[in-house]
């Protein structure tokens, strides 16, 4: 039985984090928090402070509490998954199983941070507002949101990783046109690096921002307002 590809790169991207977040452990526990932080301690800090402010401004330090880790977490995770393709592996986010585990996830966390803020009677009652009738559409609501985060994940992705399968076909085309060159694509060879900066690199932070940004404000939206 053949095993896809992508089964490979989620397996490499994941031992990598892993052992990434053992490195970044290691580090931590050894820092003095009396003394001024570099490298990877100063980086791991600021990473922290960025994601936890951003997560505190849509929710409340409550839930930010326990949320910020997952963020952070994640971002890491997809941001690594999406840029795997620099290294020629498939992206693990290219196959939507991991999409779409990764936004059940959130609608996940989305129902239980609403039943702890709102708490059994209130978010029993959120099914049902305005009026009893829109469960249904609450229901939907749900769906959707799943939906949304994982095939624009998805999408975004795998549309990047079939748009350089076609291009580096099209430059190796115009390659074998040029005398002496032969089957070597050199045309891809100088156009590739520009290409694969904005589809990988770029493109892969624009999407783990995006995602986290999703996902902390589905979370947001369904806390009860603060008095």
């Amino acid at each position: 039985m053949e095993i896809q590809s992508a089964v490979y790169s989620i397996i490499i991207v994941t031992l990598f984090m892993a052992l990434l977040l053992v490195y970044i452990n290691r580090k931590l526990v050894k820092f003095d928090p009396l003394s001024r932080p570099t490298g990877i301690v100063l980086l791991v800090i600021m990473y922290a402070q960025m994601i936890d402010n951003m997560v505190r401004s849509k929710t409340n330090e409550k839930v930010a509490k326990y949320l910020t880790p997952y963020i952070m977490t994640v971002a890491a995770y997809i941001f690594l998954a999406n840029i795997s393709g620099l290294f020629s592996l498939e992206p693990p986010t290219s196959n939507y199983s991991v999409t779409l585990a990764l936004g059940a996830i959130t609608c996940i966390l989305i129902e239980v941070f609403s039943f702890i803020c709102r708490g059994p009677k209130g978010y029993l009652k959120s099914w049902f507002e305005p009026f009893a009738p829109f469960v249904v559409m609450n229901l939907m609501s749900k769906f959707s949101t799943l939906l949304s985060l994982s095939l624009r994940l998805f999408g975004n992705i795998i549309s990047g990783s079939i748009l350089m399968t076609v291009i580096y076909s099209m430059l190796g085309n115009i390659s074998k046109s040029i005398p002496f060159i032969g089957e070597f694509n050199i045309v891809g060879v100088a156009v590739a690096p520009v290409l694969h900066f904005y589809f990988d690199l770029f493109s892969g932070v624009m999407q783990a921002f995006i995602f986290i940004t999703l996902t902390v404000s589905f979370i947001g939206k369904e806390l009860p307002e603060e008095k």
